[in-house]
C-alpha cells in the first residue's frame, strides 16, 4: 500500500512540474536573419534577454538576439490555403464515396471514381477557403535588426499578449 501511494504521489507531483517548466508554448513565431531570410520557426520555448528559444518538432534551437532581422508571429498564409485543401479533399472524398451509385440511370460512377472526383472538387474549393481566411489573419511583424532595445520592446509585447 505504500508503495502504491508513493508511485502516485510521485506522478501527480512529475505532471504539475511538467506544467509549469515551459511557459508561452502556444505562441508561433517566424524568425527572419539580418537579410530578411527566414532561420527559423517554430513555438517559443524562452524568451531571454540575448536569445529567443523556439522548439519545432520536440527539438529546442536558440537563436541569438544579433542574428535575428525581425520576427513574425503566426504560420505563413500558405498553412491556411494547405489546411483549408486538405480539409476540403478529405471530406468531399468521403461524400463522394457515400454517394456513389454506380446503377444510377443519369450520373453512374464507383466508389473510387466519387472519391477521386470528390477530392479534387474539395481540395481546390478548401483551397480557395483557406485564400480567403488569409484576410482575417491578423499577424504581426516586428523589425529587430539586431537591437537589443528593440528586442526588449518585442519581449514586453509578447509576454503582455
Amino acid at each position: 500500500m505504500k508503495n502504491l501511494i508513493f508511485v502516485i504521489t510521485l506522478v501527480l507531483i512529475s505532471n504539475a512540474y511538467a506544467q509549469n517548466g515551459l511557459e508561452n508554448t502556444n505562441v508561433f513565431l517566424r524568425v527572419y536573419d539580418l537579410e530578411g531570410k527566414k532561420i527559423s520557426k517554430g513555438k517559443v520555448l524562452s524568451i531571454l534577454d540575448t536569445s529567443l528559444q523556439l522548439v519545432r518538432n520536440g527539438q529546442p534551437m536558440e537563436i541569438p538576439v544579433r542574428s535575428i532581422g525581425s520576427v513574425k508571429t503566426k504560420h505563413s498564409g500558405g498553412n491556411n490555403v494547405l489546411i483549408g485543401a486538405v480539409v476540403g479533399a478529405g471530406t468531399m472524398a468521403v461524400v463522394g464515396v457515400a454517394t456513389a451509385d454506380p446503377d444510377a440511370w443519369i450520373l453512374a460512377y464507383n466508389a473510387g471514381e466519387g472519391a477521386a472526383a470528390g477530392a479534387l472538387l474539395g481540395g481546390t474549393l478548401g483551397a480557395m477557403v483557406g485564400g480567403i481566411t488569409i484576410l482575417f489573419k491578423n499577424t504581426n511583424s516586428y523589425e529587430i535588426n539586431g537591437d537589443t532595445a528593440k528586442w526588449k520592446a518585442f519581449t514586453e509585447m509578447i509576454v503582455n499578449n
